[in-house]
């Protein structure tokens, strides 16, 4: 065991704390504690690490628990001339944890990071924890499938983060990975922010492909505001089964800016009892689009929450599919569509709500109902086109069966459900158009010469992702692009992109996997 008690503050340029277990047998310790009641300020790395992985002499064993306990007022790491890293690591990869496997971080205010900060409990490559695991901040669990061996966690797999505020300058990623891997009860992100969650692009994720956890899979995001560059929050069940429920659930008491695209999706909902993505209050802002989206049966709720987007897209597309609407502005500059498109799919506006924006607003659902009294005002110029086989509403082409109307510019009388345009890609990418000589590209990059043909403008990798996905191999290896896309494939595409976007920020854990040598970077 490593136990360290501060009473001020502990400053450092690099603090390492490592037990290297490789190979090894423990039958009781491997456990690290730092209690300080003051701040940790380094200049350069911070890692606490437990290795009982394979280094060439076979697996480390851990009898009893594998805990790592880190307490203090803050956590502030600087940037040194190898780039500097905050990490929390246990890495069991091909190990074996009799008990439990802990990453737990107490800090009573602030987390800052200036480089990337990775809290990650490895159990992948056949690695075995017989109790539970359970992590706090920035943190995953990774229990993914390698080769033919299935990795197992016996009980819960729990990332839980608290603090004042949860502020870094890159990327943040919470996630549990059980790809093809098994979770003996419940796969749990749990994230609260008193005040603020500041970062690059963002990623709470459950990625349960091919996967099995027992119990539920639950996200839930509770802050006062959130201000990041990209945000993605995912329950990933693809051919994976989810024994109880899929849910995510976001409580943003203030406001929630993201810079480009924020996306929230269970995919693979079928595999699971149930599944819900709940909006709690809070405004939500996203430059470019905002996706909600549940790709089977399940519920999306807006209880008093507003979002608005250049493009606002949300979709409960399973044959029971239910979107719930209660107060709040939802609002698009370009496109806002609201889906429940199933053969059962229900669209429902239980409470006074404003469709706002210019653009085209686009309903569509088997049941589109405006509870009694309740009032959808229409904003912009343009009425809504509501497409439905049963117009629960009154006027506007309503059956009269409630009391609720719209207002404002009004709806179009519906038409049936059938007509419908699809609910497609997120950003489409506009039809190629030529190009004229005078700005053709050429092999140099430069303006004249040679001519390519036409050309197709692409303003996001999701975009590219998106075509590639429908492209077929031609003759002599040409690639041919399809006329446009089905939903299935940019769902896919958005899905694969934001997995390999976690995965990506395991790069500063992954290369701990040999000795303290490689943890210090010694100069290559």
């Amino acid at each position: 065991n490593i136990s360290m008690t501060v009473g001020g503050n502990l400053t450092a340029g690099p603090l390492f704390l490592i037990t290297e277990n490789q190979g090894g047998h423990l039958g009781t310790g491997g456990n690290m504690t730092l209690d300080v009641s003051g701040d940790i300020t380094t200049q350069g790395d911070a890692n606490f690490q437990i290795f009982n992985n394979d280094n060439g002499s076979g697996p480390g064993t851990i009898d009893l628990d594998a805990t790592i306990n880190v307490t203090a007022a803050n956590i502030s790491t600087g940037v040194d001339s190898f780039g500097s890293s905050l990490d929390g690591l246990i890495n069991n990869a091909t190990g074996s944890i009799g008990g439990d496997a802990i990453v737990n971080v107490d800090v009573t205010n602030d987390i800052t990071a200036q480089g990337p900060a990775n809290f990650t409990i490895d159990n992948s490559n056949g690695g075995s924890i017989g109790g539970t695991t359970n992590g706090n901040t920035f943190f995953q669990i990774l229990n993914n499938l390698s080769g033919d061996v299935s990795p197992s966690i016996g009980n819960d797999a729990t990332v839980f983060v608290s603090g004042a505020n949860i502020l870094t300058s890159g990327q943040l990623a919470f996630g549990v990975e059980n790809n093809g891997g098994s979770i003996g009860g419940d796969a749990i992100l749990d994230v609260t922010a008193g005040s603020n969650i500041t970062g690059a692009n963002t990623f709470f994720q459950i990625l349960n492909s091919s996967g099995t956890i027992a119990g539920d899979a639950t996200i839930e995001v509770f802050t006062t505001n959130l201000s990041v560059d990209g945000l993605n929050v995912n329950i990933d069940n693809s051919n994976g089964v989810i024994g109880g429920n899929a849910t995510v659930d976001m409580n943003v008491s203030g406001s929630a800016t993201v810079t480009n695209d924020a996306t929230f999706d269970i995919l693979g909902s079928d595999g699971a009892a149930a599944a819900a993505i709940n909006f709690n209050g809070g405004s939500y802002d996203a430059g470019g689009t905002f996706l909600a989206l549940i790709d089977g049966n399940g519920t999306i709720t807006f209880n008093n929450a507003s979002a608005h987007a250049d493009v606002l897209k949300v979709g409960a597309l399973g044959t029971n599919g239910v979107l719930n609407i209660g107060g709040g502005t939802l609002s698009a500059d370009t496109t806002l569509e609201l889906y429940a498109s199933g053969s059962n799919g229900q669209l429902n506006f239980v409470s006074n709500v404003t469709l706002g924006g210019n653009g085209a607003k686009i309903l569509a659902a088997n049941s589109v109902k405006i509870f009694d009294s309740v009032v959808v005002t229409i904003g912009g110029s343009n009425p809504a086109d509501v497409y439905t086989n049963n117009a629960n509403y009154t006027g506007f082409g309503g059956n009269g069966s409630t009391t609720g109307t719209f207002a404002g510019a009004g709806a179009n009388d519906p038409q049936p459900l059938s007509n419908a345009p699809p609910f497609g890609p997120s950003s489409p990418a506009p039809a190629p158009t030529p190009v004229a000589s005078s700005s053709n590209i050429t092999s140099s990059g430069k303006g004249g010469g040679k001519a390519i043909g036409t050309a197709i403008n692409i303003s996001s990798s999701d975009q590219l992702l998106s075509l590639l996905d429908g492209a077929a191999l031609g003759p002599g290896g040409k690639i041919t692009i399809p006329g446009s896309k089905i939903a299935s494939n940019w769902r896919n595409s958005t899905r694969l992109n934001a997995a390999s976007l976690l995965r990506r920020d395991r790069g500063a854990a992954e290369f701990r996997t040999g000795s303290s040598l490689s943890v210090r970077r010694l100069p290559q």
